[in-house]
């Protein structure tokens, strides 16, 4: 355990390096502003302050005026159930976990962190504490997942509950069921790390496995026959469609993530507009 800790956590502060030289990230981490108001563009005004829609909406040059930098509230939650358990997706959001929270601490904002496990939540306080990642990163990496189930219709409810401040939410988990986040998004910005194992949206005919359902942790009748997967992969496309349609609908922000080396570059596409 020490040592995919010790790896996680280095590979993560080099991911975070990278990630903190690009525009897109480090800028979205750094928004420490308020707006303010819209008024007409002085010469005495910074052209980078020039708001280019406004101006071309309104047919003269236009500045958005912000109030003085404050601390950004990142809250970063996992949500954690049986399918964890298949290839490396626990050890996957463990690395996700790290870099956020490492970026965030970088970026001087104020972290909290908050992991839904099975039926039971826990939080930590807001704070800019190194160890407390790790200590985070420690309890998701110990989880034993099979046969833990969550609670989709509380996860809302729990999250508008605890969190106090307006804050850039996190979420992080592989939504394979179904979740309302139109309140939440209402108050925070939120982002969803969507993370699957290559094998969930692709898997391999072999009619002799016996299938284990992870949730209930218990054996399936079903086979992996190549109707039964064209089944399921077509009932898996039509839940992503929807989901992606709700995620648009409320403007929350999504990404999906396959693996270690795709991270980088997802959270700089996540943030790219």
């Amino acid at each position: 355990m020490k040592n995919s800790i010790e790896t996680i956590t280095l590979r993560a502060k080099e991911d975070v390096y990278r990630l903190l030289q690009g525009a897109n990230f480090s800028k979205f981490l750094g928004q420490g502003y308020d707006f303010s108001e819209l008024r007409t563009y002085d010469s005495s005004d910074d052209i980078r302050h020039i708001s280019w829609i406004n101006s071309a909406k309104f047919g003269e040059p236009y500045v958005k005026k912000m109030h003085e930098e404050r601390e950004l509230n990142v809250v970063v939650s996992m949500l954690i159930d049986g399918r964890m358990v298949i290839g490396k997706k626990q050890e996957l959001m463990g690395q996700l976990l790290a870099v956020l929270s490492y970026s965030a601490l970088y970026a001087n904002d104020l972290l909290q962190s908050s992991l839904f496990i099975g039926e039971s939540f826990e939080q930590r306080e807001p704070n800019k504490r190194i160890e407390e990642v790790e200590a985070t990163l420690k309890q998701l990496l110990e989880v034993e997942p099979l046969g833990l189930a969550l609670d989709y219709g509380q996860i809302e409810h729990r999250l508008l509950e605890k969190i106090e401040e307006k804050s850039l939410l996190f979420l992080v988990g592989d939504f394979l069921d179904e979740l309302d986040l139109s309140i939440l998004a209402q108050k925070h910005e939120v982002c969803v790390l969507i993370v699957r194992d290559p094998w969930e949206e692709a898997p391999t005919q072999k009619p002799e496995a016996q299938l284990l359902n992870p949730i209930s942790n218990r054996f399936l009748s079903q086979t992996l026959s190549s109707t039964a997967i064209k089944y399921y992969q077509q009932k898996l496309e039509e839940h992503d469609q929807k989901l992606y349609a709700h995620f648009n609908k409320h403007r929350i922000r999504y990404v999906k993530i396959f693996s270690s080396e795709e991270i980088v570059k997802s959270l700089e596409g996540l943030f790219y507009n």
